[in-house]
């Protein structure tokens, strides 16, 4: 019986060095993340929480998601030029498509943190540069060492993360 005790206490202090040695989130970050999460009521009406496909399911293991540290690599020079994820602490991800298609990307909106200021100034300078460029499709609103991006597919649907995006500012603050 004792040894058993022992057996789950060392399986279990194991289990938790393996999560720190591959770069879990801490704990502050996952309250900043539940706060600053999209809720199903936050939806816009006409879209879902879009389905992932098979093939991205190794870097969103869920929609919305906390994305592991081998998704933040894949993804950071994917989001915005020069996107370095060394610099990226953690992410967010909520995907949002219409009804009709729930495999779509229509409304995607990413919650960053950067490992600390020098690397926020770093990365939000060139997420600022990359949204000079695509106003009409993009909401960037950064705080310290965070950046909320939300993404419109189409620039008929901005409307929608603006609206988002006033509600994240108001929790930001």
């Amino acid at each position: 019986m004792r040894i058993n005790n022992i057996s789950i206490v060392i399986y279990l202090s194991v289990i938790m060095a393996l999560g720190i040695a591959m770069g879990m989130v801490y704990s502050g970050d996952n309250s900043l993340f539940s706060s600053l999460a999209i809720a199903p009521e936050d939806v816009p009406q006409g879209f879902i929480f879009g389905k992932i496909p098979n093939f991205a399911k190794k870097v969103f293991t869920g929609n919305p998601c906390v994305v592991n540290s081998d998704g933040i690599r894949f993804l950071a020079s994917k989001l915005y030029p020069d996107g370095n994820a060394a610099n990226i602490k953690g992410m967010y991800v909520a995907i949002m498509a219409t009804e009709a298609r729930p495999y779509g990307d229509d409304l995607v909106y990413y919650l960053l943190v950067f490992k600390d200021s020098k690397s926020a100034s770093v990365e939000i300078k060139k997420l600022q540069d990359y949204y000079q460029y695509n106003k009409d499709r993009i909401v960037l609103i950064t705080k310290d060492t965070i950046a909320l991006l939300l993404f419109a597919d189409d620039v008929d649907n901005y409307k929608y993360i603006a609206e988002l995006g006033q509600k994240l500012q108001e929790r930001l603050n």
